[in-house]
């Protein structure tokens, strides 16, 4: 089964401009054509009524002179152009013209002539239709017809209609034009809305709507950037209480820390209190890491400090997180070239991001095999692998979420918050990351930074 998709707001109000012209356009335009065609009528049928009159004289005239026949009387007038004169005259039919028979074409006035008067009408017999006027001559005992072609009346209104029809066609497309204006018009603000939100679904929490004189659009503005407001203040107090009731942690998981390892060098415990012991430095220290990635991420929710930013050469940033991490920096492979692109970053905050990978492969990822710099014309990429099985197509996406987990050698032993606190480092430096299949058989994360605009490393 297809489903066909619905049409867009902009699609309906241009549509509906362009039917509502074209309704209008076609009303008008019928209106204009019958009442041009009625009053072209009738004007056709008394220039052929007082034609036929001067004409019905003529003929008069001449039968009503001694000796003179009905063939000589026709031939003294003259008719328009495109016109016929008939004549009934006791029994027999004379006409001016050879084309066809008067009595056929006469019919549709016949009755009303043989009654006494004067008889006028329209005859299809011709093409185009002809108008048919008939007028008794009792004087000279005689009925005469004229049956005059409309051709002119024909052209004039065949013009007509495809003028008219050529008017309704650019009405149409007019109004569908300004439909789509119209759309335009009344969808800006929609967009500007549209805009607002992404920004501040990625983080931007200052974004606001500009101000509007539109009476009808201040209620939206006002209440939009209310809303951000309330938002901000809100992820501000979640941000504060996460960072205080961590920082607040610190000092009752310092005293059981160096309780435990006094704990830990005691001697004579019997093995079952060792294990217990054990389990409980194991545990306090998952949970003194968790307390650290939470003070972390509070920092990076805060925003970033555009003071705190320093043009640094990518690799050597991969350098120190090794350091840190305790690693030597042959996991390093050499660049192909002399050149470090620099990035402008938060130091320590990316850092703690490249240990937070390099902790994941030795967690869940058989040990860290190398990290590789690759350099591209307006960002860089950093390359982290490692010797486990690789990360399913479908976890790729969640394990970058708060306490996401996918299988490993280790499982259980992490904080569930270091790859979410790599994703959300890079993101608020404007990069991407994202994780994907090595050529070596594991996994490999991809750390994208935009190069930095200064090319001057700070130290």
């Amino acid at each position: 089964m297809i489903l066909r998709a619905r049409p867009g707001l902009r699609s309906s109000v241009t549509a509906a401009f362009a039917v509502g012209a074209l309704l209008l356009s076609v009303a008008l335009s019928l209106g204009t054509y019958v009442s041009a065609r009625h009053l072209l009528l009738e004007q056709r049928e008394r220039t052929a009524l007082r034609q036929a009159f001067a004409d019905a004289a003529l003929v008069r005239d001449g039968l009503a002179t001694s000796g003179t026949g009905v063939s000589e009387a026709l031939g003294a007038v003259a008719p328009p152009a495109g016109a016929s004169m008939y004549v009934h005259r006791r029994g027999q039919w004379y006409s001016s013209s050879l084309d066809q028979s008067g009595e056929a074409l006469t019919a549709v006035v016949r009755p009303v002539v043989d009654d006494g008067s004067v008889g006028l009408g329209w005859t299809s017999r011709t093409q185009p239709n002809a108008v048919v006027v008939g007028i008794p001559l009792p004087t000279v005992d005689a009925q005469y017809y004229e049956v005059a072609v409309a051709s002119e009346l024909d052209n004039t209104l065949h013009t007509l209609a495809v003028a008219l029809l050529v008017g309704a066609v650019l009405t149409t497309v007019a109004g569908a034009a300004l439909g789509r204006a119209a759309s335009r018009r009344v969808l800006s603000p929609l967009s500007d809305v549209a805009s607002a939100a992404v920004d501040i679904s990625g983080g931007d929490l200052h974004r606001r709507l500009r101000g509007t004189d539109d009476p009808d659009l201040t209620e939206l503005v006002e209440s939009f950037n209310h809303m951000v407001d309330a938002l901000r203040d809100r992820i501000q107090r979640e941000t504060r209480f996460a960072a205080d009731v961590s920082h607040e942690l610190r000092t009752p998981v310092t005293t059981l820390t160096t309780s435990l390892a006094l704990l830990e060098r005691a001697h004579g415990l019997d093995p079952q209190a060792e294990r217990a012991v054990q389990l409980m430095a194991d545990e306090l220290s998952r949970f003194r890491r968790a307390l650290e990635d939470l003070l972390a991420l509070g920092r990076l929710e805060t925003g970033i400090d555009d003071s705190a930013l320093l043009v640094t050469g990518s690799r050597e940033l991969v350098r120190q997180a090794l350091a840190a991490s305790g690693r030597s920096s042959d996991l390093l492979v050499p660049g192909d070239g002399p050149d470090d692109p620099a990035v402008e970053v938060d130091r320590p905050q990316i850092v703690r991001a490249l240990v937070n990978l390099f902790h994941n492969a030795d967690l869940h990822g058989g040990g860290l095999v190398d990290v590789r710099v690759v350099p591209g014309s307006a960002q860089v990429d950093i390359r982290v692998r490692d010797h486990g099985p690789g990360v399913a197509e479908a976890e790729r996406e969640r394990i970058f979420e708060r306490f996401a987990r996918a299988g490993g050698a280790k499982e259980g032993t992490g904080s569930g918050l270091g790859l979410s606190i790599v994703a959300e480092a890079v993101r608020r430096h404007g990069g991407a990351t994202w994780c994907t299949d090595s050529e070596a058989g594991g996994a490999e994360f991809v750390v994208r930074l935009p190069v930095a605009e200064r090319s001057e490393v700070e130290g």
